[in-house]
């Protein structure tokens, strides 16, 4: 059975492209359906990558 949760085919999406690294592809928009849920993991998500690049760049 296909997923076809527009949000979490998002975040299948952004997790992938986080985990090639900084600068592999651009990050892709949600422009799907949105609530507190979406927009608090999305904030979060956005937190965390700025870290890790942040640490990434320090090594």
């Amino acid at each position: 059975m296909a997923d076809t949760d527009p949000f979490r085919q998002h975040l299948v999406a952004l997790l992938s492209i986080y985990a090639l690294g900084p600068s592999s592809a651009p990050f892709p928009k949600y422009d799907g359906p949105t609530n507190w849920e979406t927009s608090s993991i999305l904030r979060s998500l956005e937190e965390f990558s700025k870290r890790m690049y942040a640490a990434e760049h320090t090594l």
